[in-house]
């Protein structure tokens, strides 16, 4: 156990530097390039040790949907009820976002990340996801409904195009610009090599945040990607001060992405033979405190989850994954309401939303209050 305990220790010292870093993107500008191009996501310096400030307000994004996965519109908010804790609170601001409804000429209030894995993904099956997203980018002439931009992780880094478009010729063309500068180096395998990809995934996907969360608007994130490795034997004989980072990454990121009104949304390119794609469903339970926090409670399905997003397992119809998810671009409803006073630092708020009307219901599942920078 040994070696599970030394690469749990140098994963999650780099989970702790994420949380700052996260916290510092906050008040950074980036002025998007005029043309789509991929490059690395500019980095800040962590944040100044100051004491935290509780938000006078928390704002949520709720999706309603059909059974049909399309956006139930025209609720009220007399039709919802929140939970915070399991005790109802009132709700201080409510209004539905119809893009529909947009005005010509207007900025679009949702955008869309589409987010290719080549950290933990197969060559081949990172081929053929690229050929089903160049079909999603051809659509309708290639004409896009909402302003659309890629990122790609990388064991080199994460590169991210500065700014977004409706025109999904131009991002085909983009893509397949990168193929010849986003080559997959050879990894090592094992359980070292599970833990540096686990290592650089949380790196990027930290980095995501903190750059989205400059930006105004709900943002989805399709993540093309098995997910990371979740080392479910790492934490078997973790010490305390090693639970304790991985906690600190945990309400960095949970926290993060509502902060950054970023959804993500988990496409699995399941393929047979390969381990069991819905293992991650024993870890959707919320870590409440330091002596649950593990590995597998970051992954992307778990994450994407309990951000409100999707977890797709549907093979190799990248397609069809992606245009089930960009319905939930149609519209949602925007909550706003003052949350209750902590009793404790670190403190997890579990969140729940009743609608009052026949419907599927996705939200942020929970916040963490007071927490402890």
């Amino acid at each position: 156990m040994d070696t599970y305990r030394a690469s749990t220790l140098r994963v999650s010292v780099v989970f702790a530097t994420l949380v700052c870093i996260a916290a510092a993107c906050g008040a950074q500008s980036t002025e998007p390039a005029a043309t789509p191009q991929l490059a690395t996501p500019p980095q800040t310096a962590p944040a100044a040790q100051v004491p935290p400030v509780e938000p006078h307000t928390i704002s949520i994004d709720v999706a309603v949907t059909d059974k049909q996965g399309h956006s139930i519109k025209g609720l009220t908010q007399e039709d919802f009820a929140l939970l915070d804790n399991k005790q109802p609170r009132k709700i201080v601001d409510f209004h539905e976002v119809d893009t529909h409804q947009v005005a010509a000429g207007a900025v679009d209030p949702v955008q869309v990340i589409i987010v290719v894995d080549m950290i933990n993904t197969d060559f081949t099956v990172v081929a053929r996801e690229r050929e089903q997203l160049g079909e999603y980018l051809k659509q309708d002439g290639g004409h896009l409904a909402h302003p659309t931009s890629l990122a790609i992780l990388t064991e080199k880094g994460m590169r991210m195009q500065q700014g977004s478009s409706e025109d999904g010729n131009m991002l085909l063309s983009t893509l397949e610009g990168a193929n010849s500068d986003l080559r997959m180096t050879g990894r090592s395998a094992g359980f070292w090599g599970a833990s540096d990809r686990l290592n650089w995934s949380l790196s990027q996907l930290s980095q995501l945040v903190a750059y989205e969360g400059n930006k105004p608007g709900r943002k989805l994130a399709f993540f093309l990607s098995p997910g990371w490795p979740l080392l479910p034997n790492a934490g078997v004989n973790a010490t305390d001060k090693e639970r304790k980072w991985v906690f600190g990454a945990l309400m960095g990121l949970t926290n993060g992405l509502r902060e950054a009104h970023l959804t993500l949304y988990s496409m699995d390119p399941h393929t047979l033979g390969r381990t069991d794609p819905f293992y991650y469903q024993s870890y959707l339970k919320p870590v409440s405190n330091v002596n649950q926090a593990e590995e597998p409670y970051l992954a992307l399905q778990v994450l994407s989850a309990h951000s409100g997003g999707l977890d797709e397992v549907t093979g190799m119809d990248v397609l069809g994954e992606i245009n089930t998810a960009i319905r939930d671009a149609e519209g949602w409803y925007s909550i706003t309401f003052e949350p209750p006073v902590p009793d404790r630092r670190n403190e997890y708020h579990g969140l729940q939303v009743k609608v009052d009307k026949p419907g599927g219901v996705r939200t942020t599942a929970g916040y963490y209050a007071n927490v402890e920078r």
